[in-house]
């Protein structure tokens, strides 16, 4: 049988992706980060999309094919059940922060893991209690507390992180408690980025301005159009929002919602009111926030 690793490192090397590895109760898991710029902050009259969703998306086929390369020589592979931050830890391709992310020193919380799992023990083993340990805060996170004064729905916390409070969680189930939480999140119509945007893990790192294809899908106006259209007209968002593309009704209400939030809402009206007799109950919602605004 081929060494496992002379499969994996080339093609995680020519990815840029920093990998390490570890066994536990008889597999062993080799985790790897990609690296992503994120966005400046978006001009007026468009949506903020966190990259890191093209980054996950990346990672995940990158991880299927490397599965593939590896049972053609033999291997049996299988997904991985254990928490990917505390492989990360313990493996060293990261250190935990008070955001309850995931740092790099040279990607900083710009990356997206993967993991592959393969049977048999190829790298050092360790027992379930040693993976689950309590793993320490970022030295930098210690005396830091910005993502938790900045942070727009006030989920951070010293020794906690409210996932329920997280806009990424509102966007995710396309409910938001109520009009503060709803203004709270902005023109984020999928991902927040503030506690990383600010986090001094990524200050060294470049951030970039929208490219002229993103201009063009991540207008407002486009967006709507796009997502009233349903799967079909979601087509072009699918390297961008990965399987979330597949859930127009959920992103027309997430676009109405920004509509709302931007700084001249009158402007989207026409637009909005197209969607008042939607079927969906979400856009419906977010149709009545917008008319009460």
């Amino acid at each position: 049988m081929t060494d496992l690793f002379s499969i994996l490192i080339p093609e995680l090397e020519k990815e840029d992706a920093h990998f390490g590895a570890v066994s536990v109760d008889g597999s062993t898991y080799v985790i790897f980060a990609l690296p992503y710029f994120q966005l400046q902050a978006v001009p007026d009259g468009y949506a903020f999309i966190d990259s890191y969703y093209i980054a996950s998306n990346r990672a995940y086929f990158l991880r299927k094919r490397l599965c593939g390369m590896l049972e053609a020589e033999g291997f049996e592979t299988h997904t991985c059940e254990h928490s990917y931050k505390h492989i990360a830890a313990v493996t060293g391709l990261g250190v935990r922060l008070r955001s309850t992310l995931i740092a790099n020193e040279a990607f900083g919380t710009r990356m997206a893991l993967e993991i592959i799992g393969v049977k048999g023990v190829f790298a050092k083993e360790i027992t379930v209690s040693e993976l689950y340990r309590d793993y320490p805060l970022s030295e930098k996170c210690r005396d830091c507390k910005i993502c938790e004064t900045l942070c727009p729905q006030g989920c951070i916390h010293e020794n906690s992180f409210e996932y329920e409070k997280c806009t990424r969680h509102a966007q995710d189930n396309c409910f938001f408690s109520d009009e503060k939480s709803a203004k709270a999140a902005g023109t984020n119509l999928w991902g927040c980025d503030i506690c990383q945007r600010f986090c001094p893990h990524n200050t060294h790192l470049p951030k970039r301005e929208l490219n002229e294809e993103e201009k063009e899908l991540f207008k407002l106006e486009n967006l709507f159009n796009a997502f009233s259209f349903g799967k079909k007209g979601c087509e072009p968002y699918r390297d961008i929002l990965g399987g979330n593309y597949l859930r127009p009704a959920r992103l027309l209400a997430l676009t109405i919602n920004v509509m709302a939030n931007s700084k001249n809402p009158e402007q989207y009206l026409p637009y909005v009111l197209k969607a008042e007799c939607h079927a969906d109950e979400r856009v419906k919602a977010a149709v009545e926030r917008f008319k009460k605004k």
